[in-house]
């Protein structure tokens, strides 16, 4: 394969590294084209991130209420159920649900274990960034507490929880060209630059 045609999933960062050092390159196994990891896609590293970024994970939390009525107290009880909903939506997610069928068993096994991999490690960053993220008042000090009580108010907060998280292939585009202009040690102004002459 020819330079030109590497270089339009290859930034130019990674192509010169690896004539020096080992550097990553894949080859998607969609579109069949080579890749380096600024352009590998943030959902399945497998892919290139025009080959897999149409997916999106919508978080819901559902209520459901009930009412009892019982004849012999003449009361009505009212209680409630709630239940996560998560649920995957996109055209590569489609894709990827219709090729699952279509795979032989060994085939199959080696996904399994392939993903459980990759989600240990997923896991593994979320919970570092949640201890992060819980530890980063660690070192500041606490203001004092107020000795006024005030009885008068009373508050009572109901909130639904509702998440959506949206991929699309123009935003994992960007996403890994500014990670490879980055990774080429361009400053911002570079970037700015940059920008302005692609829209003319």
């Amino acid at each position: 394969m020819t330079e030109s045609a590497l270089s339009n999933k290859v930034c130019p960062t990674c192509l010169e590294s690896n004539l020096l050092e080992e550097i990553k390159i894949a080859r998607c196994t969609k579109c069949s084209l080579m890749y380096c990891t600024h352009l590998a896609s943030n959902i399945d590293p497998s892919m290139c991130t025009e080959c897999c970024s149409d997916v999106s994970v919508l978080r819901e939390i559902i209520t459901k209420e009930y009412s009892h009525y019982n004849e012999e107290t003449d009361v009505v009880t009212h209680y409630r159920r709630r239940a996560k909903s998560i649920r995957l939506e996109g055209m590569d997610w489609l894709f990827a649900q219709r090729k699952i069928a279509t795979m032989s068993s060994d085939a199959l096994e080696l996904a399994i274990e392939y993903h459980r991999a990759l989600l240990q490690g997923l896991l593994a960053e979320r919970e570092t960034r949640k201890i992060e993220y819980a530890h980063r008042y660690a070192g500041v000090p606490l203001p004092k507490a107020s000795t006024a009580k005030d009885y008068s108010t009373s508050t009572t907060t109901t909130t639904k929880v509702t998440k959506s998280i949206k991929s699309s292939k123009a935003s994992a585009t960007a996403d890994g060209v500014l990670k490879a202009m980055l990774a080429a040690n361009l400053t911002p102004a570079q970037i700015m630059a940059l920008l302005a002459q692609a829209k003319k």
